[in-house]
């Protein structure tokens, strides 16, 4: 992962980049102003039209009341009415200098309730457990004029939002959108309903960002642009990679179907469906582009032998002939990177315990000597793989994923919300923020194991090939999220639908405004 990844952080993490900088010399006022500045531009650029009937702000009484005063300052010199209501007086030396910069400005009294934007600085990323008057009295202001119509806007976290664990104080009120000042909290990804969208500004933390202490990494758009091998314009099938998804057992052809779809989407020059007999023809008639081939026997070894890359698992099935097909591919072709999804990791517990041995061990002779092997479960093929129950607390999953990994020897993504991957190296872990819940259906992951193969034919490292990969589904299922006006309705068709306009997201990334890193959109 590039050292200019962005961080997701819990509270402690996000503090110690703020002591970092100013240890660097950098003010913590400066990083006051700046944020407050940075998100008053993102109000009166995103919400100009919502500005005529004034501004609400709730200030509380610690430093994200004071990136308030900074927001009203900033508002009201931009002609903005500006109405501000204080849980408290401020506490910080500088809070208080911040309601100095306000005090010009806040000539209209407190919030009148027919202001269609509201700032939610009441409670930021310090804040844990349940919430006291009179920041609950306020809260509740703040949920009333939600429920008027109003647009919420929280900074850093909705008030009563636990920063690390995602946990939601009663009475806390939920955001349409989260300004999240340089590193997103992980509690606002944890529970994405609650903050809505997620904008990620600049405050000049510089060099602080790119510590290593455990923060989650989120790829920077420039990261995409690079990692994507080019596809020349006189490139023929053979340079495009030539990959293999082997599964599709007797009545699951649709598996693999989709994956070689996915695939093709991706950029493959070949496709190569390598499925039980039955599911011959299926394939073929459904993706023409695709060449199908029965299950290997024997010595032979077909297309398998030609291919950049493979992915064995979409619709493989759970039998013995199955886990026959699984151990002759990992034991005969180890000179090619593997993804291993679905039955395949159902299989790989089945077969550790008939060995008397674990998951990850078994694994580990797969992927040596330095062989590339991507595993892609969910929570209940992680928690098979695991022989018990995923962790709930967010820093035992996390730990429970790392430790898989390292003892594995493979790149291992952990579907979910958000989506995480974790590399035999021990290194930091990464996020993929991207998806709706139009993703949570039947054959989602092997659209998932297609992108990833292909990209692994074509030369990108494991954690590049599988954070591209889960980066395009999510956006692609995003966008298809927006343009059908829901989940209900839609199915993987409208995201293979949206995949085109993914790509050239990952291609050429949008050019944000200045101070605006990272936007995603909200969820609920």
């Amino acid at each position: 992962m590039s050292v200019n990844a962005l961080r997701v952080t819990t509270a402690a993490e996000a503090a110690a980049r703020d002591h970092a900088a100013i240890a660097a010399g950098v003010g913590s006022f400066d990083l006051m102003l700046q944020a407050g500045t940075t998100a008053a531009a993102v109000i009166l650029r995103d919400h100009a039209t919502q500005l005529a009937h004034g501004v609400a702000l709730f200030a509380g009484s610690g430093n994200n009341g004071g990136d308030a005063y900074v927001i009203a300052a900033q508002l009201g010199r931009a002609g903005v009415t500006v109405r501000l209501h204080a849980a408290g007086p401020p506490r910080t030396p500088d809070a208080v200098r911040a309601m100095q910069l306000t005090a010009p400005v806040l000539v209209s009294g407190p919030p009148s309730g027919h202001e269609r934007v509201v700032v939610d600085g009441l409670m930021g990323t310090g804040h844990r457990g349940a919430l006291r008057e009179p920041v609950l009295a306020a809260c509740r202001r703040v949920s009333l004029a939600r429920d008027g119509g109003a647009t919420i806007i929280a900074l850093d976290v909705p008030s009563g939002l636990d920063a690390t664990t995602g946990e939601i104080a009663d009475g806390s009120p939920a955001a349409h959108e989260t300004l999240c000042f340089g590193t997103i909290k992980r509690g606002v990804l944890l529970s994405r309903g609650h903050a809505g969208r997620v904008v990620l500004l600049d405050i000049g933390l510089a060099g602080a960002a790119d510590r290593e202490d455990g923060a989650w990494h989120l790829a920077n758009a420039a990261d995409f642009a690079r990692w994507l091998p080019p596809i020349a314009w006189n490139a023929h099938k053979g340079r495009r990679g030539r990959v293999a998804i082997v599964g599709g057992h007797e009545g699951m052809a649709g598996a693999v179907i989709l994956a070689a779809r996915a695939a093709l989407t991706a950029g493959a020059g070949v496709a190569h469906a390598i499925v039980d007999g039955p599911s011959v023809m299926a394939v073929q008639l459904t993706v023409p582009q695709a060449l199908a081939e029965r299950w290997p026997e024997g010595s032979e070894q077909g297309a398998l032998e030609r291919c950049d890359a493979i992915a064995v698992g979409p619709g493989l099935g759970r039998g013995v002939q199955s886990a026959r097909v699984l151990e002759r591919i990992v034991n005969e072709q180890r000179d090619r990177p593997l993804v291993l999804d679905a039955d395949a990791l159902w299989l790989v517990a089945d077969m550790a315990h008939a060995l008397g041995t674990d998951p990850a061990a078994l694994m580990r002779q797969w992927t040596r000597p330095a062989r590339a092997v991507v595993c892609t479960p969910h929570e209940g093929e992680f928690a098979r793989l695991l022989g018990g129950a995923v962790p709930a607390p967010w820093e035992e999953r996390v730990d429970a994923l790392r430790q898989f990994a390292v003892r594995s020897g493979a790149t291992v993504l952990l579907k979910g919300t958000p989506t995480l991957i974790a590399t035999p190296d021990g290194g930091p872990i990464s996020v993929v923020p991207h998806g709706t819940p139009l993703l949570a259906t039947g054959g989602s992951g092997d659209v998932l194991s297609g992108l990833i193969v292909t990209l692994l034919g074509q030369g990108l490292a494991p954690l590049a090939a599988t954070v591209c990969a889960a980066t395009v589904h999510g956006r692609a299922a995003e966008s298809a999220t927006v343009r059908l006006g829901g989940v209900r309705g839609g199915t993987l068709e409208a995201v293979f639908e949206s995949l085109p306009a993914a790509w050239r997201l990952l291609e050429h990334p949008v050019v944000r405004p200045l101070g605006v890193l990272v936007e995603l959109p909200s969820l609920a």
